[in-house]
């Protein structure tokens, strides 16, 4: 096979395959929009809007604000497929940064990535993320039936500083549907993200503007129930599943608990769209770089990572997707 250089959405990217398994990656903004079983009927789990979206590094709010939006996560949302990468934070800009340009979610989804190298199942792609002074490098590879990726960030500048690291993962219609995909997660106590009492529950309780069973997508309509949980810290790797049987498929992330101690849990549900988010991530702090830096560690869990001046982090997991045996 030779990797394919194809579209996905009507946009540029990058298309990785095996026998079993196609990954398509977004060349603005770095996404994972699709990851798909070969050879059976198509169902990529990974959310895609019902409307058009752009390379993000195209938008102007002149010409794309009417669809889009001006406010501070416009820019993200102009662009924004299945499983994006959120860094060096998690959340909204402060008022100045969104002034010089920053969106939600860091600058890794605002910029398009290079490729550095690539065969038929696996490829090497960088970002430089000049207003962050970092670079961003993902090394791909479709393995049977799963995906595993291994990220590191450089630090290019000569001072140390924190960032927030979030592996967004998406999830959305016809594969998410209310009532029938069910979620387990390796995961204790959460909280409600934007409570800084933090107040605990335990999983699958999620609380917004219902409390509601996360274990199931919920039949009820609500709005921005965001929640985080902490990583069993019994188990060295961290596990999330999202199952949909009447669809016969089964989406599993693994990674390790050290690099990822949280899960963020979102799920919005109105007349517009049905999403859900499991977000497995170095930081539970949703926000701007002030607002992480004022809390070091939650349940004595640390809330972000140091990356030294010059220096460098690396984070893996691996995503695999399988199908499973249908109600009779």
């Amino acid at each position: 096979m030779i990797m394919a250089q194809s579209s996905f959405h009507n946009r540029p990217c990058w298309t990785i395959e095996n026998s079993d398994t196609r990954v398509s990656v977004m060349k603005s903004g770095g996404h994972i929009a699709e990851l798909v079983l070969q050879n059976t009927p198509y169902l990529n789990p990974l959310w895609v809007p019902d409307r058009p979206t752009i390379d993000s590094d195209q938008y102007d709010p002149a010409i794309h604000g009417a669809t889009y939006g001006e406010a501070p996560e416009a820019k993200l949302l102009s662009g924004l497929l299945g499983h994006n990468l959120c860094f060096p934070y998690w959340g909204d800009p402060s008022k100045a940064e969104h002034a010089a340009g920053m969106t939600y979610h860091g600058e890794t989804n605002i910029v398009r990535w290079q490729e550095i190298q690539h065969s038929d199942d696996s490829l090497v792609v960088t970002a430089l993320l000049p207003n962050s002074l970092l670079r961003f490098t993902r090394t791909l590879h479709c393995v049977g039936q799963s995906l595993i990726c291994e990220s590191v960030a450089e630090n290019l500048s000569g001072w140390d500083r924190p960032v927030g690291w979030c592996e967004h993962v998406t999830f959305g219609p016809p594969f998410l549907e209310p009532g029938v995909t069910r979620f387990k997660a390796s995961v204790e106590r959460g909280f409600r993200t934007d409570d800084d009492s933090r107040a605990a529950f335990p999983w699958p309780e999620g609380q917004g503007t219902i409390t509601c069973d996360l274990s199931t997508c919920s039949r009820v309509q609500h709005k921005q129930l965001v929640n985080s949980f902490l990583i069993d810290p019994a188990q060295e790797f961290g596990r999330f599943t999202a199952t949909n049987r009447e669809r016969g498929l089964e989406v599993e992330y693994v990674f390790r608990r050290e690099e990822f101690p949280w899960l963020n849990v979102w799920e919005n549900y109105d007349n517009r769209s049905l999403t859900r988010g499991m977000e497995f991530s170095n930081t539970p702090i949703h926000g701007t770089m002030r607002r992480l830096m004022q809390t070091s560690k939650i349940w004595g869990t640390p809330v972000y990572d140091w990356l030294e001046a010059k220096g460098t982090l690396t984070k893996e997991f691996k995503a695999t997707v399988r199908s499973i045996s249908k109600p009779r």
